[in-house]
């Protein structure tokens, strides 16, 4: 679904026929519930459901527009409202569920409920009718409760990143019965502002995961102030030198967020810790053609094509030298740099929507 936003605009039916042909094959495999699996396998058409939490927004992405089917999106998002679990107004996810299908973002992620906005918006655009403005008003709920749940102001506190959790209300530093309450110190990017990439159960993720603070500036999440501030921390801490690393800082063995199970593939600056993802690239000239920052996405854009060449449209980067890694040929690194560049050539993102642009 992600390589079809780019691939949707080649006039070739050869294209065309397998992106509606992979719509219809991820439709066939869904859940009695109506969940959309993440993948199904070619040979046996068996769904795999693994890593479920996103490739249900994806599918009601890629219907929207490729081939709109309102019937199944409406019982897709009927799912997907039984993943706010605790009545927080966000979704929640197990560990490892989302596209980063090898990494510890769990609980509330920051990618798929901004995504879930941008589901929600796009699925609005269809119903014209009191179920269309129903949509619209989730997205903006959702969208609220990110803003003031995953949006860290610098401060050096986290409390307001996991006071929600609380049992009681009232002082959040303590509890009914007056005994004060565990709150989790910020060790990383702690004069930064951003959007945290995960809130758990008195845990919140610290890294900068650049995915999901993309999406919140594509969904309209962010306004224009946020946006800016977004932008300059990825140009500040050279995320961008290969477009575009998928976090930073990387997690290490010793910190919070480090498992076992990370492995050799997981190391800092590999795969989902710190490696460079083509079509993350995509994503980052997107948004800062939604930003207005013209020039700067031209030079993204640029940076992509040579990222590209150099690895023949590859999975993953180095997240230091740029050596290309994983596997060559895939669709949505070509798919993605043919949406940056249409992107660019249009000077807007054709679904983003929300924010004013900011210079």
């Amino acid at each position: 679904m992600i390589a079809a936003l780019g691939a949707r605009l080649v006039p070739d039916e050869q294209i065309q026929t397998a992106l509606h042909a992979s719509l219809h094959l991820l439709k066939s495999g869904r859940s009695s519930t109506g969940a959309i699996p993440n993948n199904v396998d070619c040979a046996t058409r068996r769904p795999n459901f693994r890593a479920y939490a996103d490739g249900g927004l994806w599918w009601v992405i890629g219907s929207a527009v490729l081939d709109p089917d309102p019937t199944t999106i409406r019982e897709v998002l009927h799912w997907y409202e039984f993943q706010d679990v605790n009545q927080s107004g966000l979704l929640s996810m197990q560990e490892s569920s989302d596209w980063q299908d090898l990494f510890c973002t769990r609980g509330q992620g920051l990618y798929l409920n901004c995504l879930y906005v941008l589901a929600l918006r796009l699925a609005a655009r269809l119903f014209r009718s009191e179920e269309g403005d129903r949509f619209q008003r989730m997205a903006s709920a959702v969208a609220e409760r990110v803003n003031a749940q995953f949006w860290y102001t610098g401060d050096g506190s986290l409390e307001r990143q996991i006071a929600h959790q609380f049992s009681t209300e009232g002082v959040p530093q303590q509890d009914s019965l007056g005994r004060p309450r565990w709150q989790p110190q910020k060790r990383f990017l702690i004069a930064e502002q951003y959007y945290v990439p995960y809130v758990a159960f008195r845990a919140v993720g610290e890294w900068f995961d650049s995915f999901g603070n993309l999406l919140a500036i594509l969904a309209g999440i962010a306004d224009a102030r946020q946006a800016g501030i977004v932008l300059d921390l990825i140009a500040r801490h050279s995320l961008d030198a290969w477009p575009l690393r998928s976090l930073t800082p990387v997690v290490r063995p010793g910190d919070p967020d480090w498992r076992d199970y990370y492995g050799t593939l997981n190391v800092p600056y590999h795969y989902h810790n710190g490696g460079v993802w083509p079509f993350l690239g995509g994503f980052y000239v997107a948004a800062l053609v939604h930003a207005g920052r013209t020039e700067a996405a031209r030079k993204a854009l640029r940076d992509l094509a040579l990222l590209n060449q150099k690895g023949q449209f590859n999975e993953w980067h180095h997240g230091e030298t740029g050596e290309p890694m994983g596997v060559q040929d895939q669709a949505w690194s070509a798919g993605m740099y043919l949406f940056a560049f249409d992107c660019v050539r249009r000077g807007k993102v054709e679904w983003a929507s929300g924010a004013a642009a900011v210079a």
